[in-house]
């Protein structure tokens, strides 16, 4: 009788992980933490473990249909020329770009205005960004699943220190004797209200009043609502905008309103991005490419504990 040959499946049994698991283990792929391929090497090793040739192109994604394994970027955002017009979301392909390296994974990226309701074709893995929090819950039960910014209980996520940099932004504003002070805060998502926290608590501990509108982060209403504070509030001497891309939109008009950028009213913007070096203007840095970067790699090893908030720095510049 021909002694059988060990297979996966055995492997896996001894090892204690699933067959999955011991498949990317056995051929170095994306999604299993190193202790977990170490434990798998030493019993395929053990046992006499051989993987066959035709399976490990299977597993490594590459089988006859030239198929690959893909991390999805799902990005909800009503707005047409987002990946245009909002550095943010260049700046997220990058850090995932970077997490990926030479892996053999492809990358696609998706903007809706709202989310699917059907999901036929799911992928390995998914970054979430701007979806509402039961959405997110939802998702999050149908595969690995990581969020850009805090969303429902449960469901993993990385996010910058949005409170600590609107806390920035709002110290320097006071520190330089701005007192008539407006704002042009986001939507309602937990990286915009973070941000409105940590400016306005500051504002009421320092007895500032706060004129405020609430934009959307594109350029077209952060100038409407500027232009509305500014009829409300002609005295305004200083603006926060709660992203760099509402700051064009705040610039736009106080310059057609005849307003001095910083010698009448300060300006301070959030991200750090290009635009904001290219303006002159004063901004939080938040280090995106980081945390998309994170994200990826939490779903490329689901042991890999999420990083805490990643930190802040308001760059001071001409416009205040």
């Amino acid at each position: 009788m021909t002694e059988q040959r060990p297979t996966l499946a055995d492997v896996a049994r001894v090892a204690g992980v699933s067959r999955a698991a011991a498949s990317r283990a056995i051929n170095g792929t994306y999604g299993a933490s190193e202790a977990v391929r170490r434990r798998v090497r030493e019993v395929a090793a053990e046992l006499g473990f051989e993987p066959h040739a035709v399976a490990r192109a299977l597993a490594t994604g590459r089988g006859s249909a030239g198929r690959r394994e893909r991390i999805e970027i799902l990005i909800v955002d009503p707005d047409p020329e987002a990946m245009s017009a909002k550095p943010f979301y260049g700046r997220v392909l990058n850090g995932a770009m970077r997490a990926l390296g030479d892996q053999d994974i492809a990358l696609e990226v998706r903007r809706v205005s709202a989310l699917p309701v059907d999901d036929t074709d799911p992928p390995f893995g998914r970054v979430l960004i701007n979806v509402p929090g039961a959405a997110g819950a939802a998702y999050a039960r149908r595969g690995r699943t990581v969020a850009l910014g805090r969303s429902a209980p449960g469901v993993a996520f990385v996010a910058p220190d949005n409170d600590d940099g609107g806390r920035q932004a709002a110290v320097h504003l006071v520190a330089t004797g701005r007192r008539r002070v407006g704002a042009v805060f986001g939507p309602a998502t937990p990286c915009a209200n973070e941000r409105k926290a940590g400016f306005l608590r500051v504002m009421s501990g320092a007895g500032r009043a706060v004129a405020s509108a609430d934009g959307d982060f594109t350029r077209a209403r952060a100038y409407m609502a500027t232009r509305e504070l500014l009829e409300r509030e002609p005295d305004l001497d200083a603006v926060f905008a709660s992203c760099d891309v509402t700051a064009m939109g705040v610039l736009r008009a106080l310059r057609e309103t005849g307003r001095r950028v910083a010698d009448d009213v300060a300006v301070v913007g959030f991200d750090g991005s290009a635009l904001a070096e290219a303006a002159d203007l004063s901004s939080v840095y938040m280090p995106v490419e980081d945390e998309a970067e994170s994200a990826i790699r939490c779903l490329l090893d689901p042991a890999r504990p999420a990083p805490a908030r990643l930190p802040t720095r308001l760059a001071v510049r001409g416009s205040s």
